[in-house]
């Protein structure tokens, strides 16, 4: 492939891609920025990795500031090898933090895993420092040993809340308070759901989640549920919430107002409903129309997207309906635009 059309592929998709509103640190942006990636990556890698790559990181500028004669860090024969890691890197991470489309660290897999290859050279850069830092570099080794052998424990100890995984760095705030998207749930925690359910007996739940999936096979019990518009009818019921609902694609903190339990590791959470529940606006009730908040940070004619996705999973005849509602919507903006 000539390299201008990569170049120019890659710039497009950067600087052009679709953008969309983001939620990072409790704080909601109307697009993209710049520092989204580089915090998913403090917060959701285990911090002994981390630490990992300071330490390699140190370890090669000592080795370069006094880099013995006629030796080198990589390997005779892998210099071609060595250069595409780093490049690599560098471009992705940089087409990463300039796109305005963030939503998940999954995005970001590629420069993770071209991270765990920089740290190839470091036990090489070690052992080449052994004669003149005997001492230090035994310390540098274990170090990097209780490192890796704490990294592989951390994941152990996460199995299987992958997805909600926040290290010690996230401090005491929950993962709804720091990250969105598939960074904490993608419903991928409903047999957790109904475990609970059946765990409690409960014959009928309400359920506010954040994907798109049909939910009675998995929840047999459950009803669909919008944590914004609860109605009277629904006090005194077990409403189970995605994490991503109480403050970044919907404003639900008001349940927390009532009894409720973290589920698969903050990923959703379950909530007891009072028998009265307060009206819009009122000190426990659910918020005004007015402070809603939305899938995407978008709606349509005033509908939640996630609902209207929703509509169409539980019942695939309102496809057409739905896809025509949006070519007619379009072609009115478009003759607007013109006039």
């Amino acid at each position: 492939m000539p390299p201008w059309i990569y170049l120019r592929g890659l710039v497009e998709f950067a600087l052009s891609a679709g953008s969309r509103p983001t939620f990072i640190l409790g704080r909601s942006y109307p697009h993209g920025v710049w520092f989204y990636f580089p915090v998913l990556v403090l917060l959701k890698t285990p911090f002994s990795f981390l630490m990992l790559l300071l330490l390699a990181i140190l370890a090669a500028a000592v080795f370069k500031k006094m880099k013995p004669q006629g030796t080198s860090a990589i390997p005779p024969g892998m210099e071609l090898h060595w250069r595409c890691i780093w490049i690599s890197l560098v471009v992705f991470s940089a087409a990463c933090v300039l796109n305005r489309l963030n939503i998940s660290i999954r995005h970001f897999l590629i420069p993770l895993a071209l991270m765990i290859l920089m740290l190839a050279p470091f036990p090489r850069i070690l052992a080449l420092l052994r004669e003149h830092y005997a001492g230090a570099t035994k310390v540098a080794g274990a170090t990097a040993f209780a490192l890796t052998l704490s990294a592989i424990l951390t994941a152990v100890v996460a199995y299987p809340r992958y997805f909600p995984f926040i290290n010690i760095l996230g401090g005491k705030r929950p993962g709804y308070l720091l990250v969105n998207d598939s960074n904490l749930d993608w419903n991928h925690a409903l047999p957790v759901v109904e475990h609970f359910v059946l765990q409690r007996g409960i014959k009928h739940v309400l359920v506010d989640d954040y994907g798109f999936s049909e939910l009675q096979p998995y929840i047999p019990e459950a009803t669909r549920w919008n944590c914004q518009e609860p109605s009277p009818a629904d006090g005194g019921q077990w409403a189970i919430v995605s994490g991503n609902l109480l403050a970044d694609a919907s404003n639900c903190q008001w349940l927390f107002r009532y009894l409720h339990l973290e589920l698969a590791g903050g990923s959703m959470y379950a909530f007891l409903l009072p028998h009265v529940i307060p009206a819009a606006g009122e000190t426990g009730g659910p918020p005004l129309p007015k402070d809603y908040r939305y899938f995407g940070g978008q709606s349509f004619r005033g509908k939640d997207m996630k609902a209207i996705f929703a509509r169409c999973v539980d019942d695939p005849r309102q496809l057409q309906p739905t896809m025509d509602e949006f070519v007619a919507a379009m072609q009115e903006s478009q003759k607007n635009a013109k006039k």
